[in-house]
């Protein structure tokens, strides 16, 4: 470690970035993360056994700007994500440990407004930036430092997850001492961070992005080649299920019109969040008002949007139709579950059971929702 002259009372972030090989994506990474970092931080490289010329150039990296030090933390072998990560975490000690992989490309401002959301929600301990990762994709022929700016009214701005991704997840500290590390049950890569974000949840934490912070991921640019890559997700996955449940395909028609800001809206929109914090994806289909936003209709009532609530809006005349056709569209993913607003609409959809195969429930029978909730969630075919 060299004395840069910094205390260490003065760090705020740690950032941890993971290295393996593929030195052409880890050296402009590096180089975009010290442009644009603008927190005092300092940075715990942790090597997973690369090639010489690699460990020899991050040998050679140094402090500059907001990041104060520069400590590489060699492993002679590939140990995998959840060891590699953990040892920088276990080297850590500031308020915040940013997990970084080391194929992004940063914009300005990214770690600070990712630490004022955490700042702001104290339950939200995990924190992801907007990416491309979530489908945020800046248009043909626009810079990112130019699209990151586009972003700044959304400043303060958070949407709620099921799971954060750890391809640059802030971690507070207190989740970490009560949780602890990534699990090392993993085996490699895939599925730690899905394990950690609902351990986090369990423990009464929310998983979030912060919506005015832009990182760019160069998807999995690093295992793309792995002859084994599919056979380890395939494993983890199943691991992960067994673990907590598998995700739940909900669809939720409801033909009444909402109405932003009242009680009955605010009920509502718990209910389904609640929903959705159970690893469910929650298809909402009802009449909104024109011009109002999914947002908008959250923050009428002072909610949180959450993602696993997808919303389509429908014309409030034919309401059952319209719903009843969409459900019933051929999809990849079917829905496990469909939530009938009206028991003649429910008979209706039932009857159909050959086409849908799903559960039909009434919306008023909460305990045989959540029984049907359970086994659903608890078979892993």
């Amino acid at each position: 470690m060299q004395d840069t002259g910094y205390r260490t009372q003065d760090i705020a972030c740690d950032l941890v970035l993971l290295s393996w090989n593929h030195l052409e994506q880890t050296q402009p990474c590096l180089e975009s993360l010290f442009a644009t970092t603008d927190v005092p931080s300092r940075l715990f490289i942790v090597d997973n056994g690369s090639e010489p010329t690699v460990r020899a150039f991050l040998k050679g990296v140094t402090p500059r700007g907001a990041i104060q030090d520069v400590v590489l933390l060699q492993n002679e072998t590939n140990e995998g994500f959840p060891r590699g990560m953990n040892r920088g975490m276990r080297a850590s000690s500031a308020p915040f440990v940013c997990q970084l992989n080391n194929d992004l490309r940063f914009t300005n401002g990214w770690l600070t407004e990712m630490i004022e959301a955490a700042r702001a929600h104290p339950d939200a301990a995990l924190v992801n930036p907007a990416s491309n990762n979530f489908g945020n994709v800046p248009p043909a022929g626009v810079p990112l430092d130019v699209y990151a700016e586009r972003l700044r009214p959304l400043r303060g701005q958070i949407t709620e997850m099921g799971m954060c991704v750890a391809f640059c997840m802030l971690i507070t500290r207190g989740l970490i001492e009560r949780i602890g590390l990534l699990s090392e049950e993993v085996e490699r890569i895939f599925f730690e961070d899905e394990d950690y974000g609902a351990r986090a949840q369990q423990a009464g934490f929310r998983c979030v992005v912060a919506e005015s912070s832009y990182v760019w991921h160069a998807e999995h640019q690093t295992v793309r080649k792995m002859p084994e890559r599919d056979a380890l997700f395939a494993k983890n996955r199943r691991w992960c299920n067994e673990r907590w449940g598998r995700w739940v395909r909900m669809a939720w028609p409801r033909f009444d019109p909402v109405v932003p800001g009242s009680d009955d809206l605010r009920q509502w929109l718990e209910q389904l969040v609640g929903w959705a914090r159970r690893r469910t994806h929650v298809y909402v289909y009802c009449p909104t008002p024109p011009a109002m936003t999914v947002r908008d209709l959250f923050r009428s009532v002072g909610l949180v949007p959450h993602v696993d609530v997808h919303w389509r809006s429908i014309s409030l005349g034919a309401a059952p139709w319209i719903a009843g056709g969409l459900i019933l569209k051929r999809r990849k993913k079917p829905f496990d579950i469909i939530v009938a607003p009206t028991p003649a609409w429910g008979h209706r959809i039932a009857r159909l059971g050959w086409w849908h195969r799903a559960d039909i429930v009434s919306v008023e029978d909460e305990e045989a929702l959540t029984a049907q909730w359970k086994a659903k969630s608890r078979s892993l075919s």
